[in-house]
């Protein structure tokens, strides 16, 4: 489970998160959406540990993430696909991953076929394409069997198999009793699969509802979605 609490984070002065809260409960797939620049990476980064909150709690299983005896076997991540270095191949990669998390080098070829990576785990990152290493990525996030899972545009460089490979996989590990955040523009999927979403807007949260609550007497999601982040934007807002 996933419970943010408040949190606040700051750079150069100006506030990028302001107080956001929200809980993924075990069994939910909870996307996160927003316009760019509206704290959606800054917020999965924190949650990650990469990033340091100004204020408030993020609980991981009710610990924080310094307080986690495992990392990578309590939240899996895919933050973006240029984490492997271009010049190891995706076993290289994912066992190197597994190692430094004290992760049975046999779950590598696990992952590697539940990614559909298999027969190219021995070519180098740099000759795989931007849907290779989206689902080399997610192979990395699910290493350690970790029970909460983030994810940041997962969506982007697959092909019409491939998001529907991905959308299978986010439904099926949910109902598997993991909790899920997922980063996306991409509605349509949303609409698939989501059980909620939580809206960012200016650093806030504009919205945190059930998929049918959120569209309530909305035309659809993209409606409900645009009427939510319907408010200025404020220049200069990292992401």
């Amino acid at each position: 489970m996933l419970d943010i609490d408040g949190l606040s984070v700051h750079m150069g002065g100006q506030a990028v998160l302001d107080g956001v809260s929200t809980r993924v409960e075990n069994g939910q797939l909870v996307y996160l959406l927003g316009r760019n620049g509206t704290g959606k990476t800054t917020l999965l980064k924190t949650i990650c540990g990469i990033m340091p909150a100004t204020s408030g709690r993020i609980l991981i299983d009710g610990r924080r993430f310094p307080e986690l005896p495992a990392p990578p076997q309590v939240i899996g991540m895919h933050l973006g696909t240029d984490a492997a270095h271009p010049g190891h191949t995706a076993r290289r990669h994912l066992s190197w991953l597994a190692r430094a998390g004290g992760i049975p080098v046999s779950r590598v070829d696990e992952v590697l076929e539940l990614v559909d990576l298999t027969d190219v785990a021995r070519r180098r990152v740099v000759d795989f394409s931007l849907g290779m290493r989206q689902r080399l990525g997610i192979a990395a996030a699910l290493l350690g069997d970790a029970r909460t899972l983030v994810l940041d545009e997962p969506v982007n460089g697959l092909d019409i198999d491939g998001i529907r490979w991905l959308r299978t996989l986010l439904r099926s590990l949910a109902d598997e009793g993991r909790s899920l955040l997922i980063a996306s523009h991409h509605l349509d999927e949303v609409a698939r699969t989501a059980d909620r979403v939580v809206v960012l807007d200016s650093g806030r949260v504009a919205a945190d509802a059930r998929v049918d609550e959120f569209v309530g007497a909305h035309a659809d999601l993209e409606e409900a979605y645009l009427s939510a982040v319907s408010r200025p934007r404020s220049a200069g807002v990292p992401r």
